[in-house]
């Protein structure tokens, strides 16, 4: 009875001393260091950064299409004045 009453009390030590030093031993913490902090804000400065150049693209590339249609409109207009002269240079 006596070692069972010990058996039973160094598991219950063993339990406790595991359960309260498993925090320890995952490194979780409740808050986040200093370090990863600094992690954090530089991550998201650089998809801060990210962002303004894919609007920057973005933007680019809406102001080619313009510059592109404005060409092609230029261009067909071009082919009705050489058609319209070929004409008058036919008749």
């Amino acid at each position: 009875m006596k070692k069972r009453r010990l058996l039973n009390k160094a598991v219950g030590y063993g339990m406790a001393l595991v359960f309260l030093s498993l925090p320890l031993l995952s490194g979780c913490t409740a808050t986040a260091s200093k370090e990863q902090l600094a992690m954090l804000a530089e991550t998201r400065k650089a998809a801060e950064a990210s962002e303004a150049d894919l609007n920057a693209c973005k933007q680019r590339k809406a102001e080619l299409e313009r510059q592109l249609a404005q060409k092609k409109q230029q261009l067909a207009n071009l082919n009705d004045t050489r058609t319209s002269v070929k004409q008058a240079l036919g008749q």
